[in-house]
């Protein structure tokens, strides 16, 4: 992780904000001028020492205005271009903390842990951290990452992944983590071996249909394995605690979470049966974000899972989620920049200075598709994305199959800015130096 660097202080007036930041309209003049103090400031760390976590730098500035990032004034986009160069992701922390707030209130009786995978750079996971949240692990890095926000280890992490390299489960308990999942007797003996006595609960296979990632295609014992699993943890020493389960990555469906929670009680009946009473129920992540024109709504899905929960469980239950993509996806935009055109086959082709190995790996994993937009107003014309590397595979304009498929766009051409919203989770995280092309940096706007 990177060492915060030294913040250095911009004073501000509301006026100068009008040219910075594109502010234009009276309520946006009425907010600025009511500030307590009649100066904003901007901080800036643009520092002797910047934080730097993949090698780039890593960039502050708080004008107190809370806005999904994709949806800034170009004119301010074009700004914070000319200063930091591209490609960049533009986050907003009160757009991730007002996310996460808006699925604890939806989830009343659940504890979150955010799913570090989904975005670990520092600014979030000390953001996260600030407002109270629990993290979701899967490694040595990410404990160490999720510790240096100032977590405590017993409290509020957990170790969720199935698969664990016996060293990171001998770390994570000199740290005090003390909570694992497993699906397989294998990892019983894995963490008997490392972390004796530790609490474990037992994820189980669930349908993912409905979602993107079908993650029960890796993960999870069946049903009817469970409670034998669960015994045999107890024989290996540990303390079986309960099941988890995950949906799958985007879910849109909420019957997958209801369906799940209905063979979780009924595996919690058979555990009592054979004396163990458990107490723990881990649902996973899979909320979803919105990209296009998804139908959902995250407090409806809420609120008809914790109905069933309280149909189901008793108080003495404790109900836990692990959330990333809903938390941090619609927090963070990208800005790329046209470095390249040609025509090939009578197409027209833009390549840019980020792509599939940089924040577009899901395009060609699951065929994700981001929304759009871009500084130009010219006319609409059609054009292939490609990304800098020397892989042919470095197209992030894709069709639903995976196929390389041309975009609609306002005409382009070298140094104009593709702006990409949507890109907080599994972008950053996935993201690869090769060819020697580092991440974007990243501007925190507030």
């Amino acid at each position: 992780m990177g060492v915060p660097g030294h913040v250095r202080d911009v004073d501000i007036s509301p006026s100068d904000l009008q040219g910075v930041w594109g502010f234009s309209s009276n309520a946006s003049r009425r907010a600025c001028n009511s500030h307590t103090d009649p100066t904003l400031f901007i901080s800036a760390s643009i520092a002797d020492t910047v934080s730097v976590i993949a090698g780039r730098d890593f960039f502050s500035f708080n004008h107190e205005i809370k806005m999904n990032p994709f949806d800034l004034p170009t004119a301010t986009i074009e700004d914070l271009v000319r200063q930091h160069g591209t490609p960049i992701y533009i986050v907003s922390r009160e757009q991730i903390a007002e996310n996460y707030r808006r699925l604890d209130r939806a989830l009343p009786a659940v504890t979150l842990f955010y799913a570090v995978k989904a975005n670990p750079h520092e600014g979030i996971l000390r953001t996260l951290s600030g407002i109270g949240a629990g993290f979701d692990v899967a490694s040595k890095g990410e404990i160490d990452a999720a510790l240096a926000t100032g977590a405590d280890a017993r409290k509020d992490l957990i170790f969720a992944d199935t698969v664990k390299d016996p060293r990171h489960i001998e770390h994570a308990t000199g740290v005090g983590l003390d909570d694992f999942t497993f699906d397989n007797r294998s990892e019983i003996t894995q963490i008997a071996r490392h972390a004796p006595g530790a609490n474990v609960h037992v994820r189980i296979r669930v349908s993912n249909e409905g979602s993107v990632a079908h993650l029960s295609e890796k993960f999870g014992a069946r049903p009817d394995d469970a409670v034998p699993l669960l015994l045999a943890a107890r024989d290996a020493g540990l303390n079986p605690s309960g099941v988890s389960f995950h949906v799958g990555s985007q879910c849109l469906v909420v019957d997958r979470y209801l369906e799940a929670l209905d063979t979780v009680h009924a595996i919690f009946g058979e555990a009592r049966a054979k004396g163990m009473d458990l107490e723990f129920v881990d649902i996973g992540g899979g909320f979803p974000v919105r990209y296009q024109d998804e139908d959902f709504d995250i407090e409806v899905m809420g609120r008809i899972i914790s109905d069933r929960y309280r149909e189901l469980f008793d108080d003495h239950v404790k109900l836990v989620a692990e959330p990333g993509r809903a938390v941090v996806g619609d927090a963070v935009a990208l800005v790329t920049k046209v470095i390249s055109e040609s025509e090939r086959d009578g197409r027209d082709w833009l390549y840019f200075d980020d792509g599939v190995f940089g924040s577009f790996l899901e395009v060609v994993l699951y065929q994700q598709i981001y929304p759009f937009r871009t500084n130009t107003n010219g006319p609409v014309r059609s054009y292939v994305l490609a990304g800098p590397t020397c892989d042919c595979i470095d197209v992030f304009s894709r069709d639903g199959q995976g196929r390389v498929d041309p975009v609609s766009l306002p005409e382009m051409h070298l140094d104009d800015l593709l702006i990409v919203g949507a890109m907080g989770a599994y972008t950053y995280a996935e993201s690869t130096r090769f060819n020697g092309f580092a991440p974007p940096a990243f501007v925190y706007i507030d």
